[in-house]
């Protein structure tokens, strides 16, 4: 399966308290502690607790109870979209209100629209020059930021300089060339969120809900493959074929895992056609549609329709759909647990 490498990912630092490291029952306890009932977030009662886990626990794919395996693969795994889907949309939050300023949209006016401004229609672009060098990856300019501004740019206001770095280091990390005119309609398409039930799915189906040899060894839940010559970037297949060099990519944590991904989806051509798409429901007004989307994701396997159609069976069956509406707690306090990880 090709998994192209995606650039690195900026991450936003929250507040966090650090749980000593856990087994499998022991992490079933704390999410009962926290009221972390997939039940109720199913029903929209509770909001999703930010709840980071490292890894996944050695002692996963060893329950006796399939149903508990489940539980503790979308209890560790809910938090983590969710929080890296808030990433994205405060960056496209932050990039509609300068792309509407330009084109002279009232903030007023911007505001009631959001749900439809986040769909228009990725035709005749506000095209933008980065006059600025791009700074170098985790360095930021003297006064500038990477939260959204707390205040509507001006409409048909120029973009002032803070925002022509800002806008040309978020082009470079969705794969678009910060040197030249960026068209921030083309950007919009690829700074969009990836469907929970989506993620949930594939992480799933990928790493046999957690208990395979790469999400234990090395948090890679994706099937994203490596060609690096490194040892500490990938792991091999035990079934490699003679003279293919690419193995499976190891990542730090499962939080770096899932910002790889969701990249992987919004930049690599192979999945051009999911963005098209997803661009498409934005223009309509739907709602981002799993199943719809998975028809675009053929080139993720080489299984084609068969990887499609088993991820859609894998849906239906657990009702994951049921999480796309989740959401997370407000509290902006991160609770890093780490687990007993598998020798």
């Amino acid at each position: 399966m090709t998994r192209p490498a995606a650039p690195a990912v900026v991450q936003v630092q929250q507040p966090v308290t650090v749980q000593p490291k856990l087994d499998a029952q022991n992490l079933l306890a704390l999410f009962k502690e926290k009221n972390f009932t997939l039940d109720e977030v199913r029903t929209g009662e509770r909001p999703v607790p930010r709840i980071v886990l490292a890894g996944l626990p050695r002692d996963l794919g060893k329950m006796d109870s399939v149903d508990d395996r489940k539980q503790i693969f979308v209890n560790t795994m809910l938090p983590l979209v969710l929080l890296v889907n808030e990433e994205i949309e405060r960056d496209r939050a932050r990039l509609m209100a300068l792309r509407d300023s330009m084109k002279g949209v009232p903030a007023a006016a911007a505001a009631k629209a959001m749900p439809a401004a986040s769909a228009n229609a990725p035709t005749g672009g506000t095209v933008v020059t980065a006059a600025v060098r791009t700074p170098a990856p985790g360095v930021t300019p003297p006064g500038a930021t990477d939260a959204a501004p707390a205040v509507m740019p001006t409409p048909g206001a120029a973009m002032s300089p803070l925002d022509q770095v800002w806008v040309a280091r978020l082009a470079a990390r969705y794969g678009m060339d910060p040197a030249r005119k960026i068209d921030l309609d083309a950007l919009l398409r690829r700074v969009d969120v990836v469907p929970v039930s989506m993620a949930l799915a594939q992480a799933a189906e990928e790493s046999g809900w957690g208990t395979s040899r790469f999400a234990q060894h090395g948090n890679a839940l994706f099937g994203q493959l490596t060609w690096s010559e490194e040892e500490k970037e990938g792991i091999t297949p035990r079934n490699r074929h003679p003279g293919d060099t690419s193995r499976f990519r190891k990542f730090e944590d499962l939080l770096e895992c899932v910002r790889v991904y969701m990249q992987n989806l919004n930049t690599h051509d192979a999945y051009a056609q999911f963005r098209a798409t997803r661009a498409t429901l934005r223009r309509q007004g739907k709602p981002l549609d799993t199943m719809l989307l998975l028809n675009t994701l053929d080139k993720y396997s080489e299984l084609g329709p068969v990887y499609v159609k088993a991820v859609r069976s894998l849906i239906r069956t657990n009702n994951l759909r049921d999480f796309d509406q989740a959401v997370l707690h407000n509290e902006p306090q991160q609770i890093v647990v780490q687990v007993k990880r598998a020798s």
